[in-house]
């Protein structure tokens, strides 16, 4: 794992210590019903500052990437790259900890009060609030792309094949990462060599 001395980054700020990862990733999850990601994006860029827009991107990308939740990766790489194994633990212990635990006493609630007509409502509200959230979180990525290495016409394209092959169609996410994901990295491989050749 890296450690702090070798990360840099651009952003303003950083977090002090590994309590801080762990009292902050645990404010964060506390936020998270229903839209992590949308709430890692505006928490980790907007108000702690710790990464930029473009590095959050990044990390996300890699986080969809590998196999396993998405946020709990993301929280994972966020922690590691400032202390080591040692902030990598207290971000994923601070994801985890009192969120289940809420978890678990909310489970037991619902299994009392699932035919309730008050508590099927309220899940549909927190059900919109988290769809409007996520959106959110997609705006401001979708507009960061558009700065990519990839060119606009390319992520355009691998953006409506993806929505459309696993958002409609329901094709597992297994089958399309390699055959999209695989020639845009060859692409974006090669906009990076053309444009240090034509800076040299």
């Amino acid at each position: 794992m890296t450690s702090t001395a070798k990360y840099k980054t651009s952003a303003p700020n950083k977090p002090k210590n590994c309590w801080d990862l762990f009292c902050s990733f645990t404010l964060m999850a506390m936020q998270a019903f229903g839209g992590s990601t949308a709430i890692a994006q505006q928490f980790l860029v907007d108000q702690k500052k710790w990464l930029t827009q473009s590095e959050f991107l990044d990390l996300l990308t890699v986080s969809q990437v590998l196999p396993g939740p998405n946020i709990m990766i993301l929280t994972i790489m966020v922690g590691d790259r400032h202390f080591g194994w040692r902030g990598a633990l207290a971000s994923f212990l601070g994801m985890i900890t009192l969120p289940a635990t809420l978890m678990l006493s909310v489970f037991v609630f619902y299994q009392q009060y699932a035919e309730n007509k008050w508590v099927s409502d309220a899940l549909v509200g927190m059900a919109a609030s988290a769809s409007g959230m996520v959106a959110g979180a997609a705006m401001k990525l979708f507009y960061n792309c558009k700065e990519n290495i990839i060119t606009p016409p390319v992520w355009i394209f691998g953006l409506v094949i993806t929505f459309i092959t696993v958002g409609v169609l329901k094709i597992s996410m297994v089958y399309i990462l390699p055959i999209v994901g695989i020639p845009l990295s060859f692409w974006a491989g090669y906009q990076f060599i053309k444009e240090r050749s034509a800076q040299s």
